[in-house]
């Protein structure tokens, strides 16, 4: 359960943090192309148990 736990509280974090630098962050040309990291950033966050239950 506690890894569960800390799953969840790393999703959280990391969507809070890339959050507070999305709006930190002027908008502009480069804007789309940081959202489109940040986007997967948290994917791979989302996807990392995955590889527990795959191997």
């Amino acid at each position: 359960m506690s890894e569960v736990n800390e799953w969840v509280k790393n999703i959280f974090m990391i969507v809070v943090t890339l959050s507070f630098v999305e709006i930190l962050l002027p908008d502009g040309e480069m804007s789309k192309y940081l959202k489109y990291i940040f986007s997967l950033m948290i994917l791979a966050v989302i996807l990392a148990p995955l590889r527990y239950f795959i191997a």
